[in-house]
């Protein structure tokens, strides 16, 4: 049996009578009109994509990584602040 997104992807209808066939009419060879319920589903397919890319995109900017190195360019800023603040407590 074929999957629907196979089917989808093929781009026509072979006109076998396959059970998952996405066109409509269904079974009819060389039909390339969607119905209206596959239309939904690509159209979620889209939304989820593009979700996916908006999360993919939000974790390389603020993601556990991103995070790990800001906390270690902070230790470093704090330890530099702490070696002044000695210094200047020395100097005056």
């Amino acid at each position: 049996m074929l999957s629907q997104e196979f089917l989808i992807q093929r781009g026509y209808c072979c006109g076998h009578g396959c059970l998952m066939c996405p066109y409509e009419p269904k079974h009819t060879e060389g039909n390339t009109n969607m119905s209206k319920e596959n239309d939904r589903v690509m159209e979620l397919e889209k939304r989820i994509e593009s979700l996916e890319n908006i999360l993919t995109d939000f974790m390389r900017q603020y993601g556990p990584d991103v995070q790990r190195r800001r906390a270690e360019r902070d230790a470093v800023w704090d330890e530099m602040i702490r070696v002044l603040t000695i210094q200047k407590r020395r100097d005056a």
